[in-house]
C-alpha cells in the first residue's frame, strides 16, 4: 500500500518538470516583448534591425521549444540549455541599444539557473554574463567613462548577489521540500500502519463471543462488533440499536430507569463491573447479560470515551437456578424423615425403662440428627432465599465446653485419617452465643481440617479468652496443605470450592465456611483465616463475651 502511494508521486513530480520549463520561458520572453514593443515609442527605427527581429525570433523559438519538447523524457541537464540561450539572446540585444537598459533583463535567466539547476552552472552563468558585459565594452575601443560604472561595477554586483541570494533560496526551499517529502512518507506510513492495527483490533474484536461497543467523548458510538450484531439481530431488534431496548435489573422482573440503565451509565462516563441485566420481556425470549464500563483517556488525561462488554451468561444463572432447586428438593425430602427419626428418639428418651448405655446412644443419635436437620435447614435457605438471616438463640454458655464437645465428637474420624486431633487452653471461656451455632461453626472448621490434612498431620483447637474478658477466641490450626492465596477472597462465598478441593475426592457442598462466617457475624464477632502452601491453615473465631444489641449485630451481618 505504502509503496503504490510513493511510486505514484513519480509522474505528478516529471510533470511539473515540464510546466517549470515553460513558465520561466514565458517569464523571459514575456518582458523581452513587452520592452521591444515599449521601444517603438522610443525610436521606431528600431524596427528597421535585422538584428532585433532576428532576435525576436530566436525567442519566439526558444518559447516553441519550451512547450513542445517532452523535457520529462529527456535528461534533466538538458533543460539548462534554455535559460543559457536566452542570456545569450539578452546579451546580443543590448549591444545592439546598450542604453536602452535591456541588458538588466539578463537577470531573468540567471534567476532561472540559480533557481533551478546547481552551484556550479550557477557560477557559470554569473561568469558568463560578466565577462560578456566586460568584453564586448572593452572591445568597442571607446574610452571608459563613468557612465561605464554599471557595467563593469553595478550589474555584476547585482548579478553576483541575486544569483547567490536565489540559489541560497532555493537550496532552502529544495531542503525544506524534501524534509516535507520525508516527514510526509512518514506520516503516510504512520497511517498506514494505524490502519492496519486498526483492521486487526477489528478482527479480533469481531472474533469474540461477548458484545464490544465503544462510543467517543460526544457519546457516539463507534463500534459494534460482530457478536453484539449478531445478538440484536437474533433478538429481532431494529437495524439501528446497539443494545436491546428492554432491560430488566438482576431479579429479572424489575425495569432499569432511563438513567440507570447501564448503557446510559456508560455513556455518561461511568466505569463500573459485571451489572447483571436481562433483556426482553418476562415470559417469553430472554438473556441475561453482566455488563462492564471501562473510559478512555487521550495522552493529556481528557475523557476520551469508552468501551461497553457484554457477556452471555444466560446458561450460567440457569445453571446457577438448576443447582439451587436441586440443593433445595433434595434437602426438603430430608427434612420430613428427619422430624420423624427426631420425633420418635424424643419419644424413646423418655422411656424409664432405658439402660444407662442405650439412653447414652439414643441421646447422641438425638444430637447428631438434631444437628443434621439444622444442616438441611440451611441448606434449604441458601438455595431459596440467600437474604434470609438464621435463627439464633442466644443464651451464655461455656465456648471451652462447646469446644471439647465438638473435639470428642470428632474423634473417630480423626483416627480414621490418622490426624492428630487436641485441645488447648483455657478450662472455661464464658460468653453469650448460640451453642448450637457455635457447635456447628466449630464443627465445620474441626471436619475442614481433619478432611483436607495430610496422613499422620495435626489438628490443634486453642481456646483463649481475649485481654480484660472483652471476648473470646478458639483458634482452628492444621497442618494440611494450605490454601492458594488466589483462594483465599472468595473461601467464604457460597458454593465455592478450591481448585484443589474440586479435584481431590473428599466431598463437599461449599456452603459451610459461608454459613460459619454469618454466624460469627451474627454474634458480633470475627473470622479470619491465614493458610501457607504445604505448611497448612489457620481460621481464628473471636466472639464478644457480652452479645451486643441484636440490631446492631444484624446490620454489620448484613454489611459483611
Amino acid at each position: 500500500m505504502s509503496g503504490g502511494g510513493r511510486t505514484a508521486a513519480g509522474p505528478r513530480k516529471r510533470g511539473r518538470v515540464a510546466s517549470g520549463i515553460l513558465s520561466a520561458q514565458l517569464l523571459i520572453s514575456g518582458p523581452l516583448l513587452v520592452v521591444i514593443i515599449a521601444l517603438l515609442f522610443v525610436d521606431v527605427e528600431v524596427y528597421t534591425s535585422p538584428i532585433v527581429f532576428g532576435m525576436v525570433a530566436v525567442f519566439f523559438a526558444l518559447t516553441a521549444v519550451a512547450a513542445l519538447v517532452p523535457w520529462d523524457s529527456i535528461p534533466r541537464r538538458w533543460g539548462a540549455l534554455l535559460p543559457f540561450a536566452n542570456l545569450g539572446g539578452i546579451l546580443v540585444l543590448r549591444e545592439f541599444d546598450p542604453n536602452s537598459g535591456i541588458g538588466l533583463l539578463v537577470m531573468l535567466p540567471i534567476i532561472w539557473i540559480a533557481r533551478t539547476f546547481g552551484a556550479v552552472l550557477t557560477i557559470a552563468g554569473v561568469g558568463i554574463t560578466i565577462l560578456a558585459l566586460w568584453v564586448t565594452r572593452l572591445l568597442r575601443g571607446e574610452p571608459i567613462l563613468w557612465t561605464d560604472f554599471v557595467t563593469f561595477i553595478v550589474v555584476p554586483v547585482l548579478v553576483s548577489f541575486v544569483a547567490g541570494a536565489i540559489y541560497m533560496s532555493s537550496a532552502r526551499g529544495r531542503a525544506q521540500a524534501k524534509l516535507l517529502r520525508q516527514h510526509s512518507t512518514m506520516v503516510q506510513d504512520a497511517l498506514e500502519r494505524a490502519s492496519r492495527q486498526e483492521g486487526v483490533l477489528n478482527e479480533l474484536l469481531n472474533a469474540v463471543d461477548f458484545g464490544v461497543i465503544a462510543f467517543d467523548r460526544t457519546g457516539t458510538v463507534t463500534f459494534v462488533n460482530r457478536a453484539q450484531r449478531q445478538y440484536l439481530t437474533d433478538f429481532g431488534t431494529s437495524a439501528d440499536a446497539v443494545v436491546h431496548p428492554v432491560v430488566y435489573q438482576a431479579d429479572g422482573v424489575s425495569l432499569y430507569s432511563d438513567e440507570d440503565r447501564p448503557f446510559t451509565r456508560a455513556l455518561s462516563g461511568q466505569a463500573f463491573d459485571n451489572l447483571i441485566v436481562w433483556a426482553g420481556e418476562p415470559g417469553e425470549r430472554r438473556a441475561a447479560h453482566s455488563v462492564s464500563s471501562r473510559i478512555l483517556h487521550d495522552r493529556e488525561g481528557h475523557y476520551d470515551g469508552g468501551v461497553i462488554v457484554l457477556n452471555d451468561i444466560t446458561k450460567e444463572l440457569e445453571a446457577i437456578r438448576a443447582r439451587d432447586d436441586l440443593v433445595g428438593s433434595v434437602s426438603h425430602e430430608l427434612r420430613s424423615p428427619l422430624t420423624s427419626i427426631l420425633g420418635y428418639l424424643d419419644l424413646a428418651r423418655d422411656d424409664e425403662t432405658l439402660d444407662a448405655e442405650t439412653r447414652r446412644m439414643i441421646d447422641v443419635a438425638y444430637a447428631n440428627s438434631e444437628r443434621l436437620l439444622v444442616i438441611v435447614t440451611d441448606l434449604l435457605r441458601a438455595a431459596s432465599d440467600a437474604d434470609k438471616q438464621l435463627s439464633m438463640s442466644f443464651t451464655a454458655a461455656d465456648l471451652a465446653q462447646i469446644a471439647r464437645d465438638s473435639v470428642e465428637a470428632h474423634q473417630v474420624m480423626a483416627e480414621e485419617r490418622e490426624v492428630e486431633l487436641v485441645i488447648e487452653g483455657v478450662e472455661t471461656a464464658f460468653a453469650t452465643v448460640d451453642p448450637m451455632r457455635m457447635r456447628q461453626v466449630l464443627d465445620n472448621l474441626i471436619t475442614n481440617a481433619i478432611k483436607y490434612n495430610r496422613e499422620w498431620g495435626s489438628v490443634t483447637v486453642a481456646i483463649a479468652v481475649e485481654p480484660n474478658a472483652a471476648g473470646v477466641s478458639v483458634e482452628v490450626r492444621d497442618t494440611g496443605q494450605g490454601i492458594p492465596d488466589a483462594d483465599l477472597p472468595r473461601i467464604f462465598d457460597r458454593f465455592y470450592r478450591t481448585n484443589s478441593a474440586k479435584t481431590s475426592t473428599t466431598v463437599g457442598t461449599g456452603l459451610g465456611l459461608s454459613i460459619t462466617r454469618e454466624i460469627i457475624h451474627r454474634h458480633g464477632g470475627h473470622l479470619t483465616v491465614t493458610s501457607e502452601l504445604g505448611i497448612g491453615t489457620t481460621f481464628r473465631v473471636t466472639v464478644p463475651t457480652e452479645r451486643e444489641s441484636s440490631t446492631a449485630a444484624d446490620a454489620r451481618s448484613v454489611a459483611a
